[in-house]
């Protein structure tokens, strides 16, 4: 019997949703999943009444296995995982921080977005010489940046970057080859009491839907432990955002730039899933 029909034969995990038996991958993946995809995942929590006691015990056990240094993850990092959002959470929950405390954990990132943060003055944004692929702003300079790819004009600077990411720059900054090199550039921005917002213009289903298409395939497991052990050693430092876009970037850059210190400890991704830049121009 090959290992992967002992465990299905033997355990036999089964979709909440459908009540199928879930295919096997590895061990870990296998006592870990729920459904069989994300479709039924969103579907089962958005059908359930808040009050159902089950499926909050279910969301926690989700929920635990990742807790890491007493955090639990950012709504990037679940994104990555492929576990529910931060708003399912807080369906199940009177809040994600609630969530987490029951699991033994604490949040990341526990500011809320300021009102006053959606307003963009439209400043003169820096751009970094050796930027390839820059974004268009309606007033930018090219100019040497010490960490990133964007800064923002005097009058609003306080210690805060942008890092622009393709798909394919996230894909290899995160690889075996360059992973040390990125990591001594968040350490750089820590010493320097800086913040660097990492905006990735890309989502993780894309990530995954286009991997699947290449010929040579990157190890997106691998991309997202490296994205998600970052995340969490350089929380003070650095936080991964996903605009799905070039057009999105160009609309959150001026206002992470701008808001800067404001918006350092606020769940950023979390705001983005939810609608912030729909009213963004």
């Amino acid at each position: 019997m090959f290992i992967h029909d002992y465990y299905v034969k033997h355990y036999q995990r089964k979709d909440l949703l459908t009540g199928e038996l879930l295919p096997f991958k590895n061990k870990e993946h296998y006592f870990q999943s729920y459904f069989a995809n994300s479709q039924n995942q969103d579907k089962f929590f958005a059908q359930k009444d808040p009050k159902d006691l089950e499926t909050s015990l279910t969301l926690m056990e989700m929920l635990c296995v990742k807790i890491r240094d007493d955090f639990a993850p950012s709504e990037a990092m679940l994104n990555s995982y492929g576990m529910p959002s931060i708003a399912v959470f807080k369906k199940f929950f009177r809040s994600y921080s609630d969530a987490a405390k029951n699991c033994g954990g604490k949040l990341m990132f526990d500011g809320k977005f300021p009102d006053e943060c959606l307003r963009n003055p439209n400043p003169k944004i820096f751009v970094d010489t050796r930027e390839q692929q820059p974004l268009q702003f309606p007033s930018s300079e090219f100019m040497k940046l010490d960490l990133g790819d964007y800064g923002v004009e005097p009058k609003y600077f306080d210690y805060t970057f942008v890092d622009r990411k393709s798909e394919s720059d996230f894909k290899s900054t995160l690889s075996e080859d360059n992973l040390e090199r990125f990591k001594r550039e968040l350490q750089r921005a820590r010493e320097q009491s800086s913040f660097i917002f990492v905006v990735v213009e890309s989502d993780f289903a894309q990530i995954h839907a286009n991997n699947g298409k290449r010929c040579h395939k990157s190890n997106l497991a691998y991309i997202g432990h490296n994205m998600r052990s970052l995340q969490t050693e350089f929380r003070d430092c650095c936080q991964f955002v996903f605009t799905g876009n070039r057009r999105n970037s160009e609309k959150l850059i001026p206002l992470l730039l701008v808001h800067g210190k404001k918006l350092w400890k606020v769940d950023v991704q979390f705001y983005i899933n939810g609608g912030l830049l729909n009213g963004v121009d």
